[in-house]
């Protein structure tokens, strides 16, 4: 999506989530490479969250996702209302697809299934990462030090992507960065540069 990439109706998700001290809104995409590699990305720059239900409604026009997805028991929780009230319909996961959304996002990133871009926000979510109990499995730890709303936002909109049919898809993919490295899981990084029209 960096670089005003085309995407057909349902090729991509999306995902929001607010920080805990409820000063940053972060809106990811989740959407495939050409080979079937699922890509995580923040959409930049993240928003306060006053700011937050306007960017999706402008998201939600422009690429018509598959979904647009917020926990409503998160911080996010304020945008549903507002978000339906605008038009647009949001994807309210429960517990257990919170965990299984987490549990997924966990094993592509071990089998090398899922890359994301080279987003500092992004990457320092993933390196701070810690984990919670939840419905028998676990879920991201919201309250760190570092803000984890990036990749809370990025694993409900992969998780989004998951559940949807696979269609074709018009990006051309690019070289590989280097990997990030969260407790023992290598998650492959690949330059926005790569994903332009």
């Amino acid at each position: 999506m960096t670089g005003e990439a085309a995407f057909a109706p349902g090729e991509v998700a999306f995902g929001a989530e607010i920080s805990q001290d409820r000063q940053l809104c972060s809106i990811a995409a989740g959407w495939r490479e050409p080979g079937g590699r699922v890509v995580a990305e923040l959409r930049t720059p993240q928003v306060h969250p006053s700011l937050a239900v306007a960017r999706i409604v402008q998201l939600k026009a422009r690429y018509r996702p598959a979904a647009v997805v917020i926990d409503p028991k998160s911080q996010a929780v304020t945008l549903i209302k507002p978000l339906a009230d605008a038009g647009v319909g949001v994807l309210e996961p429960s517990a257990r697809d919170v965990a299984v959304a987490h549990g997924e996002f966990l094993d592509m990133i071990a089998a090398g299934d899922l890359a994301h871009l080279d987003q500092g926000e992004l990457t320092a979510a993933v390196r701070a990462a810690l984990q919670r109990p939840l419905a028998g499995a676990q879920a991201w730890e919201r309250k760190v030090p570092v803000d984890q709303s990036p990749l809370v936002a990025a694993t409900l909109a992969v998780w989004a992507l998951l559940h949807r049919p696979p269609q074709p898809f018009f990006l051309t993919s690019g070289p590989e960065r280097g990997p990030v490295v969260h407790q023992g899981q290598v998650w492959p990084v690949r330059s926005p540069d790569a994903y332009q029209e």
